[in-house]
């Protein structure tokens, strides 16, 4: 009686095992093979996201922004030599200003 328990045990332990084991088997057939790696992931969010694809895009516009930026560098730094310029000829006219009204004064 006791070796039919025993028996009847391993039994059920067997079939709890088995059963187990092909309910892991039909899961990693059905979803399990469609989960996505870690390598997929990486992969699509290099080649597949959105911010790929507006990358080149980006990356043109700071690129024509860097050249209108040093367009607009020389050119300021253009006017500021001419201001500079200009400030030594205001600076020379007012000084012939001044020897002219010197020369009228003692006229």
């Amino acid at each position: 009686m006791n070796s039919d328990i025993l028996i009847n045990f391993w039994q059920s332990v067997a079939t709890t095992v088995l059963g187990i084991l092909v309910t892991l088997i039909a899961f990693w057939a059905g979803l399990g093979k469609k989960i996505i790696s870690k390598e997929d992931i990486t992969r699509m969010i290099q080649h597949e996201s959105p911010y790929c694809k507006e990358r080149e895009f980006i990356m043109e516009r700071l690129a024509a922004n860097k050249e209108t930026q040093a367009a607009l560098s020389i050119t300021l730094q253009k006017v500021i030599e001419v201001m500079h310029e200009l400030k030594v000829q205001i600076a020379t006219l007012g000084k012939t200003l001044e020897a002219l009204e010197e020369r009228i004064e003692r006229q």
